[in-house]
């Protein structure tokens, strides 16, 4: 057993739990080997993660390399933004392992890209001349072409591994999960036909027309009254609430009683286990959100408004409800967990789209996408702004991230 033996099996085996722990007893089990055996090559766990932590960005750095050098050959921002998401896309989709440390470990830290910039540049990885020409052409701001791509990017290839592997099959084992997901590797023509659906994605969005996306009248819209919803139940606040604190792995029962003011045992009359208040926290927000928004699109005349009114109701439901928001946004960065499902219904105010060359036309893939990036945007512009109830949302934010959906990236060109 080498040094590079134990770092291999490492992102395997804990990146089979996503990173639920980090146990050192598993890997040694993992291994064959006593835990002691273990220090020989690392002296303690932090050790490990820091070897783990090297090891991501040399192997991307190496990969990226030549990509860069291809990107600034080239003089067009959009072609530029391209060739780096089909390169990080099926970088990622060959590299389970390094896609899932990307997911949960960068992503828990608030990173909002698949590396990190320092380690890219002390490995030699200038990146700054790529990111001034994508910056440019109104694109400095928020929500950017490259963040909006990026995002893209790591919701298709999350989407690509669950669907290959049967992630949404309950009838298939969690060990046989386990074994798919590191063993079978995708083939080179899998990866292409996957990079090249995507790259469209992000060119075209859901290809609407220009012209009827620019007629819409945005400020109108934003000047609805989009009403009043019924109060949360109380119980079920106290969960998302812990939820948003610290996740739907570590927030634990304790915690939701002392936030609700119950005794445990009183918390368990309601809820049998932390597993069911879960559920129900879940699937009550998510079916709140879903007809919220479903009264404020049914009566609009075009998918343009519709799709428009759908997001400016969201974002409505989620500034009032900041804790719903960190709560979408653990199910976000934690997709790939089964027991996290975003139900069905809340895509039915998406039915009106219709576009069946995207997402292979299914429309709840459409509707899973558009919620990913609307919870991506919201987390990182309003995260503060979100906090004081009478700040306003950011329409032309939310502008941008329409148009993008609806036009790719010659919709963030000019925004109203």
């Amino acid at each position: 057993m080498t040094k590079n033996d134990v770092i291999s099996a490492a992102f395997r085996v804990w990146g089979q739990e996503l990173y639920k722990t980090t146990s050192l007893a598993k890997l040694a089990e993992a291994l064959g080997v006593s835990k002691p055996a273990l220090y020989r090559h690392f002296q303690d766990k932090e050790a490990l993660l820091e070897a783990m932590k090297e090891r991501y960005y040399d192997d991307f750095a190496v990969a990226i390399s030549p990509i860069v050098e291809e990107a600034k050959k080239n003089s067009n921002w959009q072609d530029k933004l391209l060739i780096m998401v089909q390169f990080i896309s099926g970088y990622f989709t060959r590299h389970f392992g390094y896609f899932l440390y990307s997911l949960i470990k960068l992503h828990n830290s608030q990173e909002q890209h698949f590396f990190d910039m320092k380690p890219m540049l002390d490995r030699g990885i200038f990146l700054d001349d790529i990111h001034e020409e994508l910056n440019a052409n109104n694109n400095t701001a928020y929500p950017s072409a490259l963040f909006l791509a990026g995002m893209t990017a790591l919701f298709g290839t999350g989407m690509f591994h669950k669907q290959r592997q049967g992630i949404n099959d309950s009838k298939m084992s969690k060990k046989r999960l386990e074994e798919t997901w590191f063993s079978e590797q995708p083939d080179e023509e899998e990866i292409s036909h996957f990079t090249g659906d995507l790259i469209e994605k992000v060119r075209q969005g859901l290809g609407f027309d220009m012209e009827l996306v620019d007629a819409l009248s945005y400020e109108e819209l934003e000047n609805l009254d989009l009403g009043i919803y019924d109060p949360p139940d109380p119980l079920l606040k106290a969960a998302a609430e812990a939820v948003a604190k610290k996740g739907p792995w570590d927030a634990s029962m304790n915690m939701v009683a002392k936030q609700s003011g119950l005794s445990k045992s009183g918390l368990y009359a309601h809820f049998k286990s932390k597993e069911e208040m879960l559920s129900r926290l879940f699937l009550t927000e998510f079916d709140r959100i879903s007809q919220y928004t479903s009264s404020h699109t049914a009566s609009a005349e075009t998918q343009e408004k519709q799709l428009y009114l759908a997001i400016l109701s969201i974002a409505a439901y989620l500034h009032a409800r900041p804790e719903i928001l960190i709560v979408m946004h653990w199910v976000r960065i934690q997709g790939l967990e089964l027991d996290l499902p975003v139900p069905k219904d809340l895509s039915k105010f998406f039915t009106g789209i219709k576009t069946a060359a995207l997402f292979n036309g299914n429309r709840e893939n459409i509707s899973k996408w558009i919620l990913f990036l609307l919870a991506a945007v919201l987390k990182h512009c309003n995260a503060t702004k979100l906090k004081e109830k009478t700040v306003n949302l950011d329409y032309y934010c939310l502008r941008r991230l329409f148009r993008f959906i609806c036009l790719g990236l010659e919709g963030l060109e000019e925004v109203p």
